[in-house]
């Protein structure tokens, strides 16, 4: 069984795979050189998985994806000891294998040291956007503070820059209802940023006004500053409640493109924005796929 990997700190990318995290073929070549077969059971979680939550109906589209194809990318681990391994990178792939009955997996072992798996682990969530923004400031919190990584280091690691680090990291001085609205993905850290050094109380009403007025960085921004300037009133605008019209409009999208869809309605403002939820590109292209085109 081929091993790769020094436990250095380099060439996560190699690990990972080249380019977008893709193989070039459409379907997994596995004479491939160090592409071997193990049991699932032998395969258990990386214990440095940033992920902290599983989209149940994703995983099901993967699981059914693999009875269809096969797992076209291979799975990496690193050996554990007694015929076990542990996954570096793959665990939404080895859940979905599960789920389809496969009995064994492709997978390249590595032998890699701790502060590498978990740089790993976090790099192949990034690179496939799987982290809401608190997932990702748990993960470089997690880090830095286990392996005693400055921002510089870590932002040399991620191949990023030390401010987008800090402000990442930034995110978890957050209010919990700030955070909870970051991570079911209804508020943009642009927006959360704005919030960072208002009282709790006063966050978590902003934000909240953010979602539902459909507010941009720069209004909300207007509104911290009203807020700072005494303008309690400034703090939140009511919005008319979703009448059963704009709930069927709704549905309706959302059974059109076959996509959650989410409409944002002020009719005080007379302005509005439709949030419609995708998990990759490909998605993003189906959906447009389903749009008729300009003046057709």
């Amino acid at each position: 069984m081929s091993r790769r990997g020094s436990g250095g700190l380099k060439g996560l990318a190699g690990f990972l795979g080249s380019g977008e995290h893709q193989f070039g073929q459409s379907l997994m070549d596995e004479s491939a050189a160090g592409v071997a077969r193990l049991p699932v059971t032998q395969l258990v979680p990386g214990r440095f998985q940033p992920r902290r939550t599983i989209d149940e109906a994703w995983l099901a589209e993967l699981a059914d994806s693999v009875r269809r194809l096969g797992v076209i990318e291979p799975v990496a681990v690193r050996p554990l000891g007694e015929g076990r391994y542990e996954i570096l990178a793959g665990e939404m792939r080895w859940r979905a294998a599960q789920q389809a009955g496969l009995v064994e997996l492709p997978v390249i072992v590595h032998d890699v040291d701790d502060r590498t798996a978990a740089s790993m682990a976090l790099v192949e969530n990034l690179l496939r956007r799987d982290l809401d923004p608190i997932e990702e400031a748990h993960a470089l919190a997690r880090l830095g503070s286990e392996f005693g990584l400055r921002n510089r280091e870590l932002a040399e690691l991620l191949s990023r820059s030390e401010s987008a680090i800090s402000r990442t990291l930034g995110l978890l001085a957050l209010a919990p209802g700030v955070q909870a609205l970051l991570q079911a993905r209804r508020l943009d850290a642009g927006h959360a940023r704005v919030l960072l050094g208002l009282p709790e109380a006063d966050q978590e009403a902003l934000a909240q006004a953010a979602v539902d007025l459909g507010l941009s960085v720069r209004e909300l921004e207007k509104r911290r500053q009203r807020l700072l300037a005494g303008e309690r009133p400034a703090l939140a605008e009511p919005v008319v409640p979703a009448d059963a019209e704009l709930d069927a409009l709704e549905r309706q999208f959302t059974q059109r493109l076959g996509a959650g869809v989410r409409l944002r309605y002020s009719a005080a403002r007379q302005r509005g924005r439709i949030e419609i939820d995708f998990r990759d590109l490909d998605g993003l292209r189906a959906l447009l796929a389903r749009l008729p085109e300009a003046g057709s």
